[in-house]
């Protein structure tokens, strides 16, 4: 794909696969640790609910920072502060004490909140006319981080123990130099400066405000089948016997799937409409969803890759839909968006963490097969958002 070849997209993809490969190692981090550390499954979500929270409330914030002072250094910051705070958990981690792992483990979520409404606004910006295949592609590399980070970490804390998390970290670093050398785009307020204009005129647009809610209800409903899956599936296989490399493989398992579809369903929304694509996505994930907390092997496998696939081949959608819905300023919209959707994921872990502790995190986990349904359901009355984006670009 020629979009592969531009710098900057090429830059913000690689953090992006950066940033995902720690974010989706924490769970597997955390299973590891709950054995030395003696962590209940409410201590567990209480962990990946912190850090889920610590990477979405601020992300508006940081849209608009970038929307208006540009986005070079934000971006290098985020990867920056993430991979610095990511390994000082690690060595927090041997103090033997939950706190102390879960204060710099927390903190590290708020370089992904810097990182993600910056990048994925450049990379839509990459490729106008098509916005949903460019960001799609920007989350295949995301989700290529999201895939290989549990197996990766898994594995090496096997072999090394948490060493090997540190040694992740500096393979890692160079790509905020490669960030910070791209050649981003100047700032709104740098032009504005440059040509004495105000920075904040733009066209009048109307906000969708009842589409936006149907959106916010559906993405709740996705966050918590997806994310809240994904965490406690590492927990949920451990339970089972398997090693820390199978648990992480079987996560990884579920975040390669999401990659892979997540590029289909972006050309395919492009070509034939937004919310179809999302309805069958959500519908198609009941039935793996359901079967995933009970099966063992092979099949496990099996429905996790399915499950993955379904669940997350919307995002990228779901993303560009609510830019067309709150019309201007793109990264603030992706900013709102994304860490809603971390936030009503970290509502899901804390729920399924104390409704596993209650009955089994099996059957908590099954619920998000109805949760699924509903969230396909929701699609089907979304409006059509593709006009929209036409005009905008016109």
């Amino acid at each position: 794909m020629k979009i592969i070849r531009n710098r900057l997209f090429l830059a913000v993809a690689l953090g992006h696969t950066t940033v995902d490969t720690f974010n989706n190692s924490g769970p597997v981090i955390i299973a590891f640790l709950s054995v030395p550390l003696g962590l209940s499954n409410a201590q567990i979500g209480l962990a990946a609910s912190l850090y889920t929270l610590g990477g979405s409330v601020l992300q508006p914030v940081f849209g608009w920072l970038a929307d208006r002072y540009g986005s070079r250094w934000l971006a290098g910051l985020g990867v920056f502060w993430l991979l610095s705070f990511m390994a000082l958990a690690t060595f927090a981690a041997g103090l033997g004490q939950f706190v102390w792992l879960l204060i710099p483990y927390s903190l590290a979520s708020l370089g992904s909140a810097v990182y993600h409404p910056v990048a994925v606004a450049t990379a839509s910006d990459t490729e106008k006319d098509n916005p949903a295949t460019a960001t799609a592609v920007f989350f295949l590399f995301g989700q290529m981080g999201l895939a290989g980070g549990p197996v990766l970490a898994g594995y090496l804390l096997q072999q090394i123990g948490l060493t090997g998390i540190q040694l992740m970290v500096l393979f890692f670093a160079p790509v905020v130099v490669f960030i910070l050398t791209a050649p981003f785009p100047q700032s709104r307020h740098a032009l504005a400066a440059e040509h004495d204009t105000p920075t904040d005129v733009a066209p009048p647009q109307a906000v969708r405000w009842g589409a936006l809610i149907l959106l916010a209800l559906l993405i709740a409903a996705r966050s918590w089948a997806q994310l809240g899956t994904i965490t406690f599936l590492p927990k949920l296989f451990q339970d089972k016997g398997w090693e820390p490399a199978a648990y992480g493989a079987i996560t990884g398992a579920m975040w390669l799937a999401s990659a892979i579809m997540g590029v289909m369903a972006g050309t395919a929304a492009d070509r034939w409409g937004r919310k179809q694509v999302v309805f069958w996505m959500m519908a198609g994930a009941v039935v793996p969803l359901y079967f995933l907390p009970v099966v063992n092997g092979w099949v496990a496998f099996a429905m996790a890759f399915l499950a993955g696939g379904m669940l997350g081949a919307p995002h990228s959608i779901l993303v560009v839909i609510a830019q067309a819905l709150l019309p201007g300023k793109k990264a603030m919209a992706s900013g709102l968006t994304l860490g809603y959707m971390f936030a009503m994921g970290a509502v899901a872990n804390f729920g399924i963490g104390w409704l596993a502790d209650r009955s089994t995190l099996a059957v908590a986990l099954q619920l998000g097969a109805g949760v699924s349904l509903a969230a396909a359901l929701l699609a089907l009355v979304l409006p059509h958002t593709r006009t929209t984006e036409v005009t905008e670009t016109a």
